[in-house]
């Protein structure tokens, strides 16, 4: 995916992967992309990143497999705790997920994250013409469920009770 938005002219991108095999590959693979497009072998859960590096961090999959895995709340914690320190202050993370809102909100609606949620579900691309899409299933496996987590700066936490998305940011 990060390679199909350098080619669409987002410039400056930085992929981790906690792969050192991972992470050569890529490297190798994309050497043609210049400086501005990396790939870091990293761990999400303690990035070397320093505070407010990133505007956006995308995630695609990433929550979830750390969602898999042993201790999972705790890494999931840390893991956006991390994404939210390196955030500038009004960042905004984007989580790509198979996770339904009622499964992914309680690990990204926490007070130490202070963020605007908003929540949108898109279809997951399909080879077969065959299979009907059907968007009110709640368990439904074709599609994707997206998170836009925005950080609230100084300025907009002074807003009592917004969360939804100012049309001017």
């Amino acid at each position: 995916m990060s390679e199909e938005m350098y080619d669409d002219g987002y410039q400056n991108i930085v992929n981790i992967d906690v792969s050192q095999i991972v992470t050569k590959a890529m490297q190798e693979k994309y050497k043609d992309k210049g400086p501005n497009f990396k790939y870091l072998c990293m761990d999400a859960r303690n990035m070397d990143f320093g505070d407010g590096s990133f505007d956006c961090v995308v995630d695609k999959g990433t929550l979830d497999a750390v969602l898999c895995g042993e201790m999972s709340t705790t890494n999931a914690h840390k893991m956006l705790s991390e994404v939210h320190r390196i955030l500038t202050p009004k960042g905004v993370y984007i989580c790509i997920s198979y996770g339904q809102p009622d499964h992914r909100l309680p690990y990204l609606d926490k007070p130490d994250f202070e963020w605007k949620i908003l929540t949108n579900n898109v279809f997951k691309p399909t080879i077969s013409t065959s299979i009907t899409l059907n968007n009110d299933d709640k368990d439904n496996p074709n599609v994707h469920f997206v998170y836009i987590c925005q950080k609230i700066g100084v300025a907009a936490s002074s807003k009592a009770g917004d969360r939804g998305f100012d049309k001017n940011e």
